[in-house]
Parts: structure tokens; C-alpha cells; sequence
């Protein structure tokens, strides 16, 4: 893309699939999934044809959220790797958000804080619901604890 005169623009909550959290829910190869799949020339070039500069990236609803403790952490982190991968090779054009496990509040707090100074992330994308609880229930608050430590 070449450089254009003006404010750049940044999409925001654009999402991918990390391919095992796609292979655990089994969502099916469609049209949509295969560009949820991608994390390079084609959703550039549909960024390019859009007019879209930067895409800030998060896993899709609804992440891992809804899984066990255990298998959200893992999962997550997995996910926030795969995204990092995807930003490094494309600097310009990617940035980040987290995905946090949220089952597991502490261990989320803590994916945040690696995904923001290690991975580099923007921040954090969090998708409502926690096994049925919104995110202003009190088990929760240790993520938001480290976000307004993190800044």
C-alpha cells in the first residue's frame, strides 16, 4: 500500500481464529471462516481495497471465555502467540488485543500483562459473558486491577 497523505485508518475489533480454538469449537470451512483463518495477504488485501491502514486483531467471540479454567489458559496464550507471530511479520499494518482466559481471573491478569509487555499488545479484548457473569462481577476485578497498573 502505498503511503497516503492524511490521518491513517485504524479498524478496530477485526478478528481471527486461532486454529485451536477453531478446531475445538469445529467451526466449518466457509467463505467467512477462511478469512477469520488469515492473518496475512488476504486480509491485507481487503484492508488495501477498503482503505483500511492498521487493523488492531482479536481472537472471535467468544474466545475462551466460555472454556474451563485450565483449558483457557492454555488457550489463550496460544491464541495471543499466534496473533503476536502475525504482528511481527506485519508491523505497519497489525496490532493487537489480547485474549484473556477470564475464567481464571488471575491468570488472565497475568496473560495481560505478557501480551502488553512482551507481545507488545494494545490491550485486551474481552467478549461479555463468563460462564454467564458480566465482567463487573467482583471475581473479575484482578484484571482490571492490572490494566490500570499496566495503564
Amino acid at each position: 500500500m502505498s503511503a497516503k497523505a492524511g490521518p491513517k485508518v485504524i479498524a478496530l475489533e477485526e478478528h481471527f481464529t486461532s486454529p485451536k480454538l477453531r478446531a475445538l469449537r469445529g467451526e466449518k470451512d466457509t467463505p467467512v471462516q477462511r478469512k477469520l483463518d488469515d492473518l496475512g495477504s488476504l486480509r491485507i488485501a481487503e484492508m488495501d481495497e477498503a482503505g483500511i491502514d492498521v487493523q488492531v486483531i482479536s481472537e472471535n467471540n467468544p474466545a475462551t471465555q466460555n472454556l474451563d479454567a485450565e483449558t483457557s489458559v492454555k488457550l489463550a496464550c496460544e491464541s495471543n502467540d499466534v496473533l503476536h507471530e502475525a504482528v511481527r511479520a506485519h508491523p505497519d499494518r497489525f496490532a493487537g488485543f489480547a485474549t484473556l482466559p477470564t475464567p481464571d481471573p488471575k491468570a488472565a491478569a497475568d496473560e495481560l500483562e505478557r501480551a502488553v509487555v512482551k507481545l507488545g499488545f494494545k490491550g485486551a479484548m474481552i467478549m461479555g459473558l463468563t460462564h454467564g457473569r458480566f465482567m463487573d462481577d467482583k471475581q473479575f476485578r484482578p484484571i482490571f486491577e492490572r490494566a490500570v497498573a499496566l495503564d
